[in-house]
């Protein structure tokens, strides 16, 4: 009897996404791949941070809005610890903020979930093959320096003073969480989120929370 040889699977991918329809769409897409597979899926920025260290995917899919920890969070420790896996970002939302986190973070892709899943794919053959893939939507919002290539939003926000963790902490607050509620959610103290609020009124020179959450909506870091 013949034996036919199966083809390696080249291109190994991890997901961060809380959504389980989101799951299996991305999994489905990449698993029917000759080239590539889903290696790991977990919904939370913790689970995924252990989940892409202990599999060490070529490519990490992320969301931007995780529990724990942001995508941005994530993306930022990866590339610290684990140079190798490449991250694309994968959201529905692209306030200008959220480019400069991504190009901050050294992503190599940026996808919006209004795109085709097509649009997805091409990312992750584009990414894998050491290039950098952004949407349509976004290419429009991000300059790029013909002498060295590198990347950066046309239209900077006060926010980028702030860091990933303290942007995390105003969008809980925006959202109108309690610090003890946001300790909850991304499991650190309270004195720690009350230190990131001060830090990020003193920073914003804004010193109302209603106000702050004003300015977290109009800049487009959560929606009214």
């Amino acid at each position: 009897m013949m034996l036919v040889e199966t083809q390696r699977k080249t291109i190994t991918v991890g997901v961060v996404e809380p959504q389980e329809a989101i799951q299996y769409a991305i999994s489905m897409l990449l698993n029917s791949q000759q080239d590539s597979e889903v290696v790991g899926v977990e919904a939370t920025g913790e689970d995924g941070m252990r989940m892409l260290i202990e599999k060490r995917p070529k490519i990490a899919i992320v969301e931007v809005d995780l529990e724990g920890r942001s995508g941005f969070e994530l993306a930022g420790d990866l590339v610290m610890r684990q140079r190798e896996t490449k991250v694309i970002f994968y959201s529905s939302a692209m306030p200008d903020i959220y480019i400069e986190q991504a190009l901050r973070s050294k992503a190599a892709g940026y996808v919006l979930k209004s795109d085709s899943l097509a649009c997805l794919l091409a990312s992750v053959q584009a990414v894998a093959k050491g290039g950098t893939f952004y949407s349509e939507a976004i290419r429009d919002r991000v300059s790029i320096d013909p002498a060295t290539g590198n990347t950066r939003a046309q239209f900077e926000s006060r926010m980028t003073q702030l860091s990933d963790r303290q942007l995390e902490v105003l969008r809980h607050l925006a959202y109108g969480l309690s610090v003890k509620d946001v300790a909850r959610k991304m499991h650190i103290s309270v004195k720690s989120v009350d230190s990131h609020k001060y830090r990020i009124m003193q920073s914003l020179g804004i010193h109302d929370r209603v106000d702050l959450a004003r300015y977290a909506i109009r800049e487009g870091l959560v929606c009214a």
